[in-house]
């Protein structure tokens, strides 16, 4: 007797959603990948752009005290962190069956911190055109540590938690990003080279899984990019009360507030985006 239970074909609503996911995971791969290219041709390859993000790094400094307790904070990033880290997000998602996203997120984190490493040491180089040391930089292990576990709770957290994820997220990407760049290890487009590698393995993710099942959106764009400029403009606050300050005194606060804005938007605009897009896996 043939079998009473058959199959049922995915729906035309979802296969729109499914179509919608793999269409803009595939624009965020393209534009990470074009992000990090445009940020080597022009600056680690061009005098004119080595210029000026040497002076971006420079504009922003601490207090001896001050930069003690960032470096304190950067020492906290280590491999076996993120392991702690990862071991409670996969738990998290295994224990709500959620085995495709827990393994997603492991191959980002991995994947992500892999790639910083070879494109630093292996693959790309600085040209010596006289401004700042000339060994690359780009992109920041740090920084690609810290966004590629946001990346990865993201991946797992349920939609209730997804805002105040989003938020804590940006937060923390942007007091270490800052705090490299403050303590002297990274210049600016470090940091936002290593959010396109974060972007790009993330992207990647949701490619991936929207093969096989996908879902509309929870909640809305602006109000993830909300949360992340709360996350980040708090992670501002933080660093200048413990004592970030501009370089040039009151001459100096453009530049450094410059410097502080550009890292801020761009981490909550990348947290924001894959929010979004990562919330149609979200349950």
């Amino acid at each position: 007797m043939a079998s009473s239970t058959v199959a049922r074909a995915p729906s035309a609503g979802q296969k729109l959603y499914r179509g919608r996911t793999l269409a803009s995971a595939f624009g965020l791969l393209v534009v990470s990948f074009a992000a990090l290219v445009l940020m080597v041709s022009y600056l680690i390859e061009n005098p004119r752009g080595q210029r000026l993000d040497q002076r971006a790094m420079e504009a922003v400094y601490a207090r001896r005290d001050a930069l003690d307790q960032l470096l304190s904070v950067l020492g906290y990033l280590s491999i076996g962190t993120m392991a702690i880290a990862m071991v409670v997000l996969m738990t998290m998602a295994v224990l709500r069956q959620r085995f495709a996203a827990a393994f997603a997120a492991v191959i980002v984190v991995a994947g992500a911190n892999i790639t910083t490493q070879v494109l630093k040491h292996a693959v790309l180089d600085r040209p010596d055109h006289g401004y700042g040391w000339h060994v690359n930089s780009l992109p920041s292990g740090h920084t690609t540590a810290a966004i590629s576990l946001v990346i990865a709770a993201l991946l797992v957290a349920p939609a209730a938690l997804r805002g105040l994820v989003t938020m804590l997220g940006s937060a923390a990407v942007v007091l270490t990003g800052v705090s490299t760049v403050v303590a002297g290890w990274h210049r600016p487009s470090d940091v936002v080279a290593a959010l396109a590698v974060g972007l790009l393995w993330g992207a990647g993710a949701v490619f991936v899984l929207a093969l096989r099942r996908s879902g509309p959106p929870t909640g809305g764009f602006f109000a993830s990019l909300g949360w992340g400029l709360i996350g980040a403009v708090a992670a501002g606050a933080v660093l200048l009360f413990i004592g970030v300050r501009p370089y040039g005194g009151w001459d100096g606060v453009g530049p450094a507030a410059g410097v502080m804005v550009i890292i801020g938007i761009a981490v909550a605009l990348v947290v924001a985006v894959f929010d979004r897009i990562s919330s149609v896996f979200a349950r």
